[in-house]
């Protein structure tokens, strides 16, 4: 991606998927992620109707607990299917007030200009507005039409796991305490007896769920919590690395005046280094055009003077929109005589380091005005 540069474009694919479900002829296609943790999160669903439920004896609680689990369950199911159905595709720019008014990219690999803040993906061969990551569980990008329903989908996974975890120990530890009692309930017990399930079959499959259930709560729990201080910190997943990107820029440069080796300094991410990022490397979020009023009679108030200038801006902004479209054919006659097309990873390569340079400047220019 380019501001409107004049490059080599690359040798253009189709686009690979529309979403995280069909492929771009409309063929249903899951990748190797999705199946595996369809299978694993089917065990956990499963595992909870046929291990824990049976073991509450209170007919209504046992009733209760189905069916408060079941909607949990469904909530995670349906913000699977919505995060990875939808298109992220970003929306093409057009129209001369659209250009004016803000700041727009051009991008060389889907030969379309879209809205700042899209970025093009490589995987999903498309660019993605508001992007955040390519989740390879959801087979898709996620961006700003589908972050909502992944981040439910990971809270309700979450709180799922977390639950079952907490479960699955209460029941093991009682089953260890009271070993008579606990015998004596499932030889009585008919969802028990009609599955054949023995004291020792049951302590070996709570054992065994409760290990699985433990790693997926810290596969889960890590990335609800990132999450979590990503939306305190206002950040996208990409932002965020591109910060770490340029720390590490940094340190390689204070490396190599100390003489030291900076190919020793890699990249990190974690939720800590999230939590104490420097603000200074935190991007720079648009400002807002205009200052909305308090209260209805605070914009009666506003003075001639000021409608005044506020008329001017509008007729310097249709100007600036008049100036651009005139050279608008001629950007594009540009395009049109740019040179022959490059091996496409060649293009991606030049695509990440235009990248880096513009971050690395944007972080040393918010350093200096930070101090």
């Amino acid at each position: 991606r380019a501001d409107r540069a004049v490059r080599a474009r690359p040798t253009l694919m189709p686009p690979r998927r529309r979403n995280g479900l069909i492929d771009h002829a409309g063929r249903v296609a899951l990748n190797a992620y999705q199946l595996a943790g369809a299978t694993v999160w089917a065990c956990e669903v499963l595992g909870f109707y046929f291990l824990f439920a049976p073991s509450v004896d209170d007919a209504g609680a046992r009733v209760g607990a189905m069916i408060a689990y079941g909607a949990l369950a469904a909530t995670a199911t349906v913000a699977f299917f919505s995060a990875a159905a939808t298109d992220p595709k970003a929306r093409v720019a057009d129209g001369e007030e659209d250009d004016a008014k803000e700041k727009m990219l051009y991008c060389r690999f889907c030969e379309a200009t879209v809205y700042a803040g899209a970025k093009h993906c490589r995987d999903c061969d498309k660019c993605v507005d508001g992007f955040d990551h390519h989740c390879k569980w959801l087979n898709n990008c996620v961006g700003v039409r589908n972050y909502r329903s992944f981040f439910v989908l990971v809270s309700a996974t979450f709180t799922q796991v977390s639950g079952q975890v907490v479960a699955g120990t209460y029941l093991l530890g009682w089953l260890a305490s009271d070993e008579d009692r606990a015998r004596a309930y499932i030889a009585t017990n008919a969802t028990y007896v009609g599955q054949g399930v023995t004291y020792a079959s049951l302590i070996g499959g709570l054992c065994a769920y409760i290990a699985l259930g433990g790693v997926l709560l810290y596969i889960v729990g890590e990335l609800f919590t990132f999450h979590v201080a990503l939306c305190h910190k206002g950040l996208s997943t990409y932002e965020y690395i591109i910060a770490e990107r340029t720390i590490a820029a940094d340190l390689r440069a204070v490396a190599v005046e100390r003489g030291e080796d900076p190919n020793d300094i890699v990249v990190r991410t974690n939720v800590c280094r999230l939590c104490y990022l420097d603000e200074a490397y935190a991007p720079e979020k648009p400002a807002s055009r205009a200052a909305a009023p308090g209260t209805a009679s605070e914009s009666k108030k506003a003075t001639a003077e000021e409608k005044k200038v506020a008329k001017a801006q509008v007729k310097a902004e249709k100007v600036i929109a008049k100036n651009k479209s005139k050279g608008a054919a001629a950007s594009q006659q540009k395009r049109d005589e740019s040179p022959p097309p490059v091996k496409r990873e060649e293009a991606l390569g030049d695509f990440d380091e235009e990248l880096q340079k513009k971050s690395d400047a944007r972080g040393a220019s918010r350093k200096l005005v930070a101090h």
